[in-house]
């Protein structure tokens, strides 16, 4: 498990069925998460506010959000410095940005 803090991004790349966690430190309006690659699993992930508890992300499971190959998903944020949990079956490339 990789854990990281930053400010506003986050560009990684994930170990295979290893969960990262990424806290961002500035409040969010929207959260883009990006699935950078062109071949291979989708990445499952969860996010929040760490200070309510963030669930641990689970491979294919229901209450998990998903970015297939080459997907840009765009989530409303509710104004807290979020953190984001994300895990894959393959080492897929990843963004993570508040805006």
């Amino acid at each position: 498990m990789a854990t990281y803090t930053v400010n506003t991004a986050k560009h990684a790349v994930l170990t295979p069925s290893t969960v990262d966690i990424v806290n961002l430190n500035n409040p969010t309006s929207f959260l883009l998460i990006t699935n950078r690659t062109t071949s291979g699993d989708p990445i499952y992930f969860t996010f929040g506010d760490p200070a309510k508890g963030v669930p641990t992300p689970v491979i294919g499971a229901d209450d998990n959000y998903v970015v297939t190959i080459g997907m840009t998903l765009s989530l409303p944020g509710d104004g807290t410095s979020p953190q984001v949990k994300l895990i894959s079956n393959s080492a897929q490339a990843y963004s993570i940005q508040v805006v």
